[in-house]
């Protein structure tokens, strides 16, 4: 039987198939299709099946990725979604909070505009307080006539977000019955369903993104299902979660805000993976595809996992794996501001037209061009040489927009595009390590996607960073992330009190109603009750803190549990912001647990080792490349490399789906199962 991973890309879909029997694994990768994004699915699942030999009927589970949320935001798209709060709070949206971002003494800064619009917010008479004791009943024929001015206003999908609903959900819900009744065609989401916490603008924020993308991404999530059914695939359909586990597209498209960011979050948790095989536990994960360059920061082998994320400038109060996006990727326009002066992104050629040399219509030059052009890329063999590369169009794109000078140097302005998607990744790494504290000269950098390899040693060697790993097939590496996910359910209750004013045993009677909530839910799903582990973490923040840290709760120490937690979060309050008060009091925020169903992790095979160092019988053929000036480079194949080949730089390693390139000051190395280590000579 098989496993297949799924990551839909801006640029290209990979996928990932799994032998659970033999081990044996077979990669592939397809251009996105943005039009209809399961066609590019469903196509590359085709060519993969086919290289296996394996029927759909043969595939029992397809753990599904996609960027469908984040595209959406960033796109611009206008969904009319609405949405319904207590009365004297519907500019929630508008008023946010008192965070600036950016620069904070930019007084010229403004916000862009909140996801739904101030019209189609709705007021309503009703309250609770904090404690969840009724303040004023919910007017239900106020909700009714709201309901049908939804419906004259056509709007597609219902947010409802009312004060302190975190601590009493029953006006929440009945809104939603009386919404079903007037409205049934309109999707609802309740604030007390997607978020239930503290923390009013956040869960507004949470709730109103959700109902923003559940009309698209459930209609897709149903799509997808029929398309499966078609093909005759019979298997479990899961997706990914932003906290790093996965769970079914039924749940998805009831609550799609937790997809956000999916396939960022594999490729994190594929990063760490790979990096544990080499000894590394502290690592920085880097992941360029064709739209952006995704980093994350794993600490003894676990990605960081922080409370609340936000999502282009947008509060997701849900807690994730931490990922830090830059507009920089393959497809990412080269170009030249009004001050002369050279860029590199953030619009994109995405997969159609594509860069220049793709022949496909795009006319812009891109990252993936200044590779062609410098000598990186193999115009012979992109994609394994299924698609050739138009080396001398690239050159005349980038000579072409530069037309105010006659000696301008392609070739110079193409490196120089390079150090430039160099240099933004530097600066966002420093952001994700020094800014928090973080040496990343203790860390190894990670590099995977179709692009990671191109330019992550060029960022390793800015920042003094001693090790890079780059993983077996890296194009394919958030599509392996999938199959390396555990099935998980969060359940998340606000407990807003002193950490001192509570007792164990109470703390205990929460984390027991939330661990029966989260294992129903795993259940309901197949999964049987002896499979399913609980881990529990609080939420904690020193008293007038408006952030909170997540805190494993240990089992087995009795009445000192809330001790060693204080304790813990004193620890990591140091590790994440370089200081820590253990005599100011510790606020108890929120309870969270995660049932966890493990999932059997792929093993990969191990390679024969080599009895020479020397790597010959892997050398391709010699071109130039420029670095810091042109130089004659060797060209390994990847497939052949062995553990026992050692490679000193400069070099160029080709495969299919990507390429890594080596600087003269390094040395590679390659573990027992292909995975490349560059070192600092």
């Amino acid at each position: 039987m098989y496993r297949l991973g799924i990551d839909t890309g801006g640029t290209h879909t990979d996928l990932v198939l799994l032998d659970e029997e033999t081990g044996e694994i077979w990669f592939e990768k397809v251009p996105s299709t943005p039009r209809r994004i399961v066609d590019a699915v469903f196509s590359g699942t085709a060519r993969i099946l086919d290289s296996a030999g394996a029927r759909p009927a043969d595939v029992h589970t397809i753990v599904y990725g996609t960027t469908v949320a984040v595209n959406m935001i960033l796109q611009g798209e206008r969904i009319s979604a609405g949405l319904l709060t207590t009365a004297g709070f519907g500019d929630v949206l508008e008023v946010r909070n008192s965070y600036r971002s950016g620069n904070i003494y930019d007084v010229q800064w403004e916000p862009g505009p909140p996801i739904i619009e101030r019209r189609h917010c709705f007021e309503v008479r009703q309250r609770h307080d904090f404690r969840g004791h009724e303040v004023e009943p919910l007017d239900e024929e106020q909700v009714r006539q709201v309901a049908r001015a939804i419906r004259k206003l056509g709007l597609e999908s219902v947010a409802v977000c009312f004060l302190h609903s975190y601590s009493e959900p029953a006006h929440e819900v009945r809104v939603a019955q009386i919404l079903a009744e007037e409205a049934p065609e309109i999707p609802v989401s309740l604030s007390s369903v997607v978020s239930p916490r503290v923390s009013e603008y956040e869960r507004a924020s949470t709730t109103a993104l959700d109902a923003y993308v559940k009309p698209k991404l459930s209609a897709h999530f149903v799509d997808f299902a029929e398309q499966a059914e078609t093909a005759g695939f019979g298997a479990t359909l899961l997706t990914m979660q932003g906290s790093g586990g996965t769970f079914s597209l039924r749940q998805a498209a009831e609550r799609p805000i937790r997809v956000a960011n999916s396939g960022p979050v594999a490729g994190a948790i594929a990063g760490a993976y790979f990096a544990a095989e080499v000894d590394c536990a502290n690592v920085i994960t880097y992941d360029m595809g064709g739209t952006s360059t995704d980093l994350a920061v794993a600490i003894d082998g676990a990605p960081t996992v922080v409370p609340r994320d936000e999502l282009l400038g947008h509060p997701i109060q849900l807690s994730s794996i931490e990922i830090t996006p830059i507009g920089s990727g393959g497809g990412s326009i080269v170009w030249i501001d009004e001050g002369g002066a050279l860029r590199v992104g953030p619009d994109s050629a995405g997969a159609s037209p594509g860069p220049v040399c793709y022949g496909a219509g795009g006319t812009r030059p891109t990252l993936t061009d200044a590779a062609v052009v410098t000598g990186r890329l193999n115009p012979d063999y992109f994609l394994g040489g299924r698609q050739r590369l138009d080396r001398q169009a690239a050159r005349r794109a980038l000579a072409l927009s530069r037309h105010d000078t006659d000696d301008w140097d392609p070739e110079r302005w193409a490196a120089g595009a390079i150090a430039i998607a160099a240099a933004d990744s530097v600066r966002a790494i420093r952001r994700v390590s020094i800014a928090r504290g973080l040496d990343p000269r203790d860390f190894a950098i990670v590099g995977f996607g179709g692009a990671g390899g191109l330019i992550v040693s060029d960022a390793a060697r800015e920042l003094g960073i001693p090790t890079v790993v780059v993983p077996p097939s890296p194009g394919n590496v958030s599509a392996m992330g999938l199959l390396l996910a555990d099935q998980s359910c969060d359940a998340v209750a606000s407990r807003l009190c002193p950490l001192d004013e509570v007792d164990v045993g109470m703390v205990n009677e929460w984390y027991d109603q939330l661990e029966t909530e989260a294992a129903k839910e795993l259940v309901s799903e197949g999964i049987a009750t002896d499979r399913i582990t609980v881990l529990r973490t609080a939420e904690l923040r020193y008293r007038g803190q408006s952030f909170e840290l997540v805190v494993p709760f240990e089992r087995g120490y009795g009445d000192r549990a809330l001790d060693r937690l204080a304790t813990s979060f004193h620890r990591l309050h140091e590790q994440r912001y370089g200081h820590a008060s253990p005599d100011d009091p510790v606020q108890l925020v929120s309870l969270r647990v995660s049932a966890v169903a493990a999932t059997a992790k792929p093993g990969f095979p191990r390679l024969e080792p080599t009895a020479t160092a020397c790597a010959d019988e892997a050398l391709k053929e010699r071109r130039q490349v420029v670095f810091d000036e042109p130089t004659d480079t060797p060209v390994y194949d990847r497939a052949l490399l062995r553990p026992g080949h050692v490679i000193e730089g400069p070099a160029i390693i080709e495969e299919s789906g990507s390429t890594t390139v080596m600087w003269p000051d390094q040395r590679l190395s390659v573990s027992p199962i292909g995975t490349l280590v560059l070192t600092m000579r």
